[in-house]
């Protein structure tokens, strides 16, 4: 199976996902700031919103001609639907992250007749001793950039570079304190132009992330997740359809929005980017 991703906006072709039919609203893994808010004030998501968000979302994405590949559901692994963090594709490589909660780790086992279907050579582990998960990593040609926080660390960027070589510029981007990944502050929608939340960034970074012209969200838009959209081309995208003043914003630049519930899944602490991982684009 080809997999290729050169960036995060040519045409979507390929995404691997997974059921939230693992999901228990009585047992929560508490992994991100986000459901750990909805536990102590109420609010926790019902599986049967969540399962009922990823139909319609699924659905959409066959209708733009995208195959969708569905990871077995493995027992006793949180987060499964997340399927972004647990791998990541930069050019033809396939990574294979390695996830800082144990309770997240066997999750990658519901993929392995997927990851049979590529080719072993280009199949790369993430060592045991480096932190890095896909939520972190994006992917803009022949840069990419690394959120360094909570989950993906120094040594996971120098890990990349010694990877991809002189070939690719691998940035590190530090983030602000309980701001699980870098796709929850800052998302690539085209070449010119990204989706920011400013203050989840720490100022030193921001220099690197001038290229683009941003499209800036507010305190509670990120609470939301409003970053984390997902590009199915250079002229659509999907995004959380509470999100109306962004979407507004994107339509001036002549983007095709297609809005979408994904409130209740938000509230587990991902959303579009957070549950797909793609394994394919094509510049069309």
């Amino acid at each position: 199976m080809k997999v290729q991703i050169n960036n995060e906006y040519d045409t979507l072709r390929k995404v691997v996902v997974s059921s939230a039919k693992y999901y228990d609203p009585n047992h929560i893994a508490i992994n991100n700031e986000t459901i750990k808010y909805y536990a102590k004030n109420g609010g926790v998501p019902k599986k049967e919103d969540i399962l009922k968000e990823q139909k319609h979302f699924w659905d959409i994405l066959k209708q733009q001609n995208v195959e969708v590949i569905i990871a077995d559901q493995v027992n006793g692994a949180k987060g499964q639907m997340f399927t972004r963090d647990l791998a990541f594709v930069i050019g033809e490589k396939f990574f294979l992250s390695n996830m800082r909660k144990e309770n997240r780790k066997t999750a990658i086992n519901g993929w392995q007749d997927i990851i049979k279907k590529i080719d072993a050579k280009k199949v790369i582990k993430v060592p045991t001793n480096i932190y890095l998960e896909g939520g972190d990593v994006l992917v803009d040609n022949k840069t990419v950039y690394v959120g360094i926080g909570e989950r993906s660390s120094m040594e996971g960027v120098e890990f990349l570079k010694n990877t991809l070589g002189v070939e690719y510029k691998v940035i590190p981007i530090k983030l602000k304190p309980k701001f699980l990944h870098l796709d929850v502050v800052f998302t690539i929608i085209n070449p010119n132009i990204a989706i920011i939340y400013k203050e989840g960034i720490e100022e030193e970074s921001l220099q690197f992330l001038e290229k683009y012209k941003k499209l800036e969200i507010n305190e509670k838009e990120q609470f939301e997740l409003a970053t984390n959209v997902f590009v199915i081309n250079r002229n659509t995208l999907i995004m959380n359809a509470n999100h109306i003043r962004l979407a507004n914003e994107i339509k001036k630049i002549n983007i095709n929005v297609l809005l979408l519930p994904m409130q209740e899944t938000a509230k587990d602490g991902g959303a579009f980017r957070c549950t797909t991982c793609p394994l394919l684009r094509e510049n069309i």
